[in-house]
């Protein structure tokens, strides 16, 4: 990446200030889209020091993307904020609890232990209130904080008897192997009249924390007709890569490509019930590759994109590929109402969000908040502890206006959107739940 070149390209229109998310709540040019830009780009050219006050300054910026749907240029800031993170990682090193955390993420098993183990002890600080637990005393100066659950089993470990065989998975490897050289992994699938098969790649959040997103899934495509498996899988590597751990990315990167060569041959799809970690596999896997000092780069980034055909975010898949449709318009009329979320790594990125309201829109009323796209504030793991103001301050936004909806659900096919909504809604006193779309797409089919 070019940082210098691309910094050329911004026309200084401002278009992109206004909605950025720090700038709308913390108004210094230094920390607009145009701001980062220039800084990036003297600090590229060597005419500025990568000093704590730049590290400072780029990790401000909650890689929502919403710069980069405003610019004319479509300038990728988000990306080059990342690289910078990459090279701060690097001269400042990595927070011990960061180190911590991209560990576990690297060891399935071990997280497993620490989460399960967390399920026991976590009562002692907070109080569990449905999906959602809120801390027994104020964690800092804004008061008590809501987090997410704690699963007592893995929706990996609970759906073990989803998974293929070891023998299963050599033989599909052999298949794989063979077809590579073919133009899409889809060309290798049997074309018979059998019931697709379609693996679920879970995502941490969903995996640990709200198992109930997996659990409908699995609803949705039983009643589909669609033989749903739940292959070994690790960590989309999304926490890592936002805070510029990029080693830790890549490995993840190449553990889960390796993995899902596996079976490729086996599926009609891969399908992604979070909006993060779908956008990270399907855009940013490239980007971290193409980004890190891997030798062999450009061979993984061909084998992962032998792979993205048959990748999708859930409610895509669901919408484009299923009769979904056809079996919600024959189920009964619900009387809740939602506002849905738009994700940033849903819209802004892959450019969904038609496809889960058109879905929810059959058996629920949909009532628009008001930006229904602003992002909510969640930023990753630098964002929710070293600068929790600014997560604070803008998920308080957020609240107002799902609050301002009058809708008794809101919706997001995002878990870390959930947490983040469910802290600021809990803060700003506001009582709407929060329902992932394919809970509520799997109560509507009950």
């Amino acid at each position: 990446m070019d940082i210098i070149n691309l910094s050329k390209s911004c026309v200084k229109c401002a278009k992109c200030v206004p909605s950025c998310t720090i700038y709308q709540i913390h108004r210094d040019e230094s920390t607009s889209p145009r701001g980062f830009v220039d800084l990036l780009a003297l600090c590229a050219k060597g005419d500025l020091k990568l000093d704590k006050n730049l590290k400072n300054i780029f990790e401000t910026c909650f890689l929502c993307t919403t710069c980069t749907t405003q610019c004319p240029q479509n300038i990728d800031t988000a990306t080059m904020i990342i690289k910078s993170r990459i090279a701060i990682a690097r001269k400042y090193g990595i927070s011990w609890y960061k180190k911590a955390y991209f560990f576990l993420l690297r060891h399935r098993k071990i997280m497993d232990f620490a989460f399960s183990l967390t399920h026991f002890i976590a009562p002692c600080a907070f109080k569990s209130d449905d999906d959602r637990l809120r801390s027994r005393f104020a964690l800092s100066k804004f008061g008590k904080r809501t987090i997410f659950p704690f699963a007592k089993k893995s929706f990996l470990n609970k759906y073990k008897n989803y998974r293929f065989s070891p023998r299963h998975c050599e033989d599909s490897a052999r298949i794989q192997s063979n077809s590579n050289t073919k133009d899409s992994p889809k060309d290798s699938k049997d074309s018979s009249d059998s019931p697709k098969k379609v693996a679920i790649f879970i995502g941490c959040l969903s995996n640990y924390n709200y198992t109930e997103v997996g659990d409908s899934l699995i609803h949705i495509l039983e009643r589909l007709n669609i033989k749903a498996v739940i292959p070994k899988q690790e960590c989309c590597a999304a926490p890592a890569y936002f805070t510029g751990d990029i080693k830790s990315v890549v490995h993840l990167i190449k553990k889960n490509i390796a993995l899902f060569e596996g079976f490729w041959a086996e599926i009609d799809a891969m399908i992604i019930p979070e909006a993060t970690c779908a956008a990270m596999i399907m855009v940013d896997w490239k980007h971290a590759l193409e980004l890190s000092d891997e030798a062999e780069k450009s061979a993984w980034i061909a084998r992962l994109e032998r792979l993205l055909p048959k990748i999708y975010m859930a409610s895509d898949y669901l919408y484009r590929h299923t009769n979904l449709r056809d079996l919600l318009k024959d189920s009964p009329k619900m009387r809740e109402s939602i506002t849905y979320h738009d994700p940033c790594h849903a819209k802004k990125v892959l450019g969904i969000h038609k496809e889960p309201r058109d879905l929810l829109g059959a058996n629920y009323e949909i009532i628009e908040m008001s930006e229904c796209d602003r992002c909510c504030g969640f930023g990753g793991v630098t964002m929710q502890s070293q600068k929790y103001g600014f997560a604070f301050g803008a998920g308080s936004a957020k609240a107002q206006n799902i609050a301002k909806s009058g809708a008794n659900i809101v919706s997001a096919e995002c878990s870390a959107c959930r947490m983040q909504l469910n802290n600021a809604m809990d803060n700003n006193g506001v009582n709407t739940r929060f329902k992932h779309p394919l809970e509520l797409i799997a109560k509507a089919l009950e």
